[in-house]
C-alpha cells in the first residue's frame, strides 16, 4: 500500500519537502499507468524520467537523476504524491482469484482432446501429426529429438556453444556509441540528449542481441533443454566479461558488460524466456539430463556475474511450477548449490505445483516476515481452511511487518471483538497514515483518555515536523476540545511553509471557530512581517493571494471580527502603497472598497535648491 506516510518514511525531510513542492507546482507531467507500474516526467533543473512500481514488499522507485544519498529523491516523492492523487492505490493486492474462464476452457479442451484421441483411428492420428509437423518448425525439431537423441546433432552442431563466446564478444566489442548512433536512433530529438541518448544505446544493444536470443529460443522450443541451458549460461558469462565497446563518446556505460547483460535478460524476457523451455515436448531422457547438468553447473560454475543466483531464479521457479519437472527437483534442493533462501522459494513453488498443502504452508510460514505476497497467500489459505487462530496469528505478524499493506485487510476481515488489539493498532496506523478522521472516530471509543491524548500529540508533532497533515492535526485538536493546544499549534506554525497551502486555512477555521481573538492579533502582527520578508517570504502573487485568503477565512468564520479584518486590510494598503498586486487581491476579495482611490505615494525631495 502506498500512502503519504510511506513516502515520508522513504525520503528525508528535505527531499520530501522539495518533492511536495514539485508536485503542487505541477512539475509532474505525462503521468501514465501500466498495471502496477506508473511513469512520469518530473521537471526539476531538467526533465527526469521517474518510475514507480507497486510490489508486494512495497513501492519501488527509479529515477534518471544522479541523486544517491539519504532516501529517495524529490522527483520520486513528487511522482508518489501524484499517483496517490490520481489513482486508488491505497488498497492491498487483491486476493488470489478462482480459476478464470480461460483456465476452465483450457481444462475442458484437454479433456476433449484426450477423449477424441482414444476414439480416433491410428491412421487419423498419424495423418494429423504429419500435417502438424509440416506446418510447425518447432514441433518438427521436437519430433526429431523425441525418442532419438542422436538426431539432435544436425539441429544444433557442437560448434554452436564452442563459437558462442567469440561471436558474442566480437559483436559487442565492435559497437560504436557515437554521434551517428544517436542521430540515427528512434529516440533522437535535438532538445534532449539525456534520457533519449540512454534509450538509443539500450535499443542498439537489444537489436544486437536479438539474433542470439532467437537462436537460444529455437533450441528451447525444439525440445533441446540441456543445450538451451548451456547456451544461456555460456552467453551470460561471455556478455558480462566484455569490457568496453569500440567507442563510447557519451560515457554511457559504467560497466559495459553488466549493462549489456541486463539488456540480454530483457531481450529474452520479451520473447517468453524461461517459460518457452517447458512448452516443448521433451524426449524422455531430456529433463533428467538437463536437471543433472543444472545441479552440477550451479554447484561449480565457471563464471559468475552480479546477481548470479537471482538471474537463475526465474528459470528455477519455472521448473518448480512445471508438473513434470517439480517432482524431480529434490536432488537440486538437497544439494549445496543454492542458498537457503533460493531453496525455500523453490520448495514453496514445487509444493504448490504438486498440491502438497502441508509442505506449502510449512514453507510459507518461514517466509511470513520476509515476503508480503507469501504472507497474503498464507492468509487466504488459512481462510479457506476456516482456521481462525492461524489466520489471526498470520495477520498480526503481517501487519506488524507491513502495516501499509495489511491494515486494510485486518479491518476488512476481522470484527473488533475477534481481534481487539489488532483492530485498534490497524485503525491507529491507518488514521495517521491516511489522515483519516473517519478512522479516528472509529478508533476513539477503543482508546482511553490518555491514549487518545497520546494519539493527538503524535499527529500534532508529526505535522509540526512537516511530516504530517496540518489540517488533520487541527481537526483532531478541535474534536478533542483542546482549545489551548489548537491555539499553540496554529500560532506556532510558519504559515507560508505549510503544504498544501489550503491546510493552514482549514487550521485557521478551526481556531477562529473556538478562539478567534488570538488569531486576529497574530494576523495583525504576522501579515506586515511577511510583506517585509519574514521567513524569507518574497513579495508576489503567491504571498498576496495567501494574505487575501487568510483574511477572508477570518472574516467568514468569525463575523464579529469583520471590522478588524477590514481595518487590517486597509492598514496593509496604507503601509505598502506600491504593492499593486496586493491591492488587486484585497479588492477582489472584497476587503477594500472597489472605488477606493489609490493611496498617493510621497515623492522624495531631491534636496536641490530652486534656482
Amino acid at each position: 500500500m502506498l500512502t503519504h506516510r510511506t513516502l515520508r518514511r522513504l525520503a528525508n525531510a528535505t527531499s520530501f519537502e522539495r518533492g511536495e513542492s514539485y508536485y503542487h507546482n505541477g512539475e509532474v507531467q505525462k503521468l501514465r499507468r501500466e498495471g502496477n507500474n506508473f511513469q512520469a516526467t518530473v521537471r526539476g533543473s531538467r526533465p527526469y524520467r521517474v518510475e514507480l512500481r507497486l510490489e508486494p514488499a512495497g513501492p519501488a522507485f527509479s529515477c534518471t537523476c544522479p541523486y544517491d544519498f539519504d532516501g529517495i529523491c524529490k522527483h520520486k516523492v513528487a511522482l508518489g504524491l501524484a499517483v496517490l492523487e490520481a489513482y486508488d492505490v491505497g488498497q492491498p493486492s487483491p486476493a488470489p482469484t478462482q480459476p478464470t474462464t480461460a483456465t476452465l476452457a483450457g481444462n475442458a479442451l484437454a479433456l476433449a482432446v484426450q477423449t477424441a484421441w482414444a476414439d480416433r483411428k491410428k491412421g487419423d492420428r498419424l495423418r494429423f501429426l504429419k500435417q502438424a509437423l509440416a506446418k510447425n518448425e518447432d514441433l518438427a525439431r521436437q519430433f526429431l529429438a523425441f525418442g532419438q537423441p542422436v538426431l539432435a546433432a544436425p539441429v544444433a552442431p557442437a560448434s554452436l556453444l564452442a563459437d558462442l563466446p567469440a561471436r558474442l564478444t566480437d559483436t559487442l566489442l565492435t559497437l560504436d556509441f557515437d554521434e551517428d548512433m544517436w542521430e540515427n536512433s528512434a529516440s533522437y530529438y535535438e532538445d534532449d540528449e539525456g534520457d533519449g541518448l540512454q534509450e538509443a544505446a539500450e535499443e542498439l544493444l537489444r537489436e544486437t542481441l536479438v539474433p542470439f536470443g532467437t537462436e537460444l529460443l529455437r533450441l528451447a522450443r525444439g525440445g533441446q533443454l540441456t543445450l538451451a541451458l548451456r547456451y544461456w549460461a555460456t552467453a551470460c558469462a561471455a556478455i558480462y566479461q566484455v569490457e568496453e565497446p569500440a567507442s563510447d563518446d557519451y560515457s554511457l556505460f559504467n560497466d559495459y558488460g553488466e549493462d549489456a547483460l541486463h539488456q540480454w535478460h530483457g531481450v529474452l524476457a520479451a520473447d517468453g524466456w524461461p517459460g518457452a523451455l517447458l512448452t516443448a515436448v521433451l524426449p524422455p531422457t531430456e529433463l533428467p539430463a538437463a536437471l543433472a547438468w543444472l545441479g552440477q553447473h550451479l554447484a561449480n560454475p565457471p563464471a559468475r556475474w552480479p546477481g548470479f543466483e537471482a538471474s537463475w531464479q526465474p528459470l528455477l521457479v519455472a521448473l518448480a511450477a512445471d508438473a513434470t519437472a517439480a517432482p524431480q527437483l529434490a536432488p537440486l534442493l538437497a544439494a549445496p548449490a543454492l542458498s537457503p533462501a533460493a531453496k525455500t522459494r523453490l520448495r514453496l513453488q514445487a509444493a504448490q505445483t504438486l498440491a502438497d498443502d502441508a509442505t506449502w504452508a510449512a514453507t510459507a510460514e518461514t517466509l511470513l516476515r520476509t515476503d508480503a505476497a507469501v504472507a497474503q497467500q498464507l492468509l487466504h489459505y488459512y481462510t479457506s481452511q476456516a482456521d481462525l487462530p492461524a489466520q489471526l496469528r498470520t495477520a498480526a505478524a503481517a501487519f506488524a511487518t507491513w502495516p501499509d499493506q495489511f491494515a486494510d485487510y485486518t479491518l476488512r476481515t476481522f470484527a473488533a471483538g475477534q481481534a481487539p488489539d489488532l483492530t485498534r493498532a490497524a485503525l491507529r496506523y491507518r488514521a495517521l497514515a491516511n489522515h483519516s478522521l473517519a478512522d479516528f472516530d472509529a478508533l476513539r471509543p477503543l482508546l482511553t483518555e490518555a491514549e487518545t491524548a497520546a494519539f493527538v500529540h503524535e499527529a500534532v508533532a508529526t505535522a509540526q515536523a512537516r511530516r504530517g497533515s496540518v489540517s488533520f492535526a487541527a481537526e483532531l485538536l478541535a474534536r478533542t476540545h483542546d482549545v489551548a493546544g489548537l491555539r499553540s499549534f496554529v500560532l506556532g506554525l510558519e504559515w507560508l511553509s505549510v503544504s498544501p497551502p489550503y491546510h493552514i486555512e482549514i487550521a485557521m477555521v478551526r481556531l477562529a471557530t473556538t478562539d478567534p481573538m488570538p488569531l486576529m492579533l497574530e494576523l495583525e502582527t504576522r501579515l506586515p512581517a511577511y510583506l517585509n520578508g519574514r521567513a524569507q517570504a518574497k513579495r508576489g502573487a503567491f504571498l498576496y493571494e495567501r494574505i487575501g485568503r487568510w483574511l477572508v477565512t477570518m472574516r467568514g468564520t468569525a463575523p464579529r471580527l469583520t471590522e478588524p479584518v477590514l481595518r487590517l486590510a486597509q492598514e496593509l494598503r496604507t503601509e505598502f502603497p506600491t504593492l499593486h498586486g496586493l491591492r488587486d487581491v484585497l479588492r477582489a476579495e472584497g476587503l477594500l472598497a472597489a472605488a477606493e482611490p489609490d493611496v498617493p505615494v510621497a515623492k522624495k525631495k531631491s534636496g536641490r535648491k530652486p534656482s
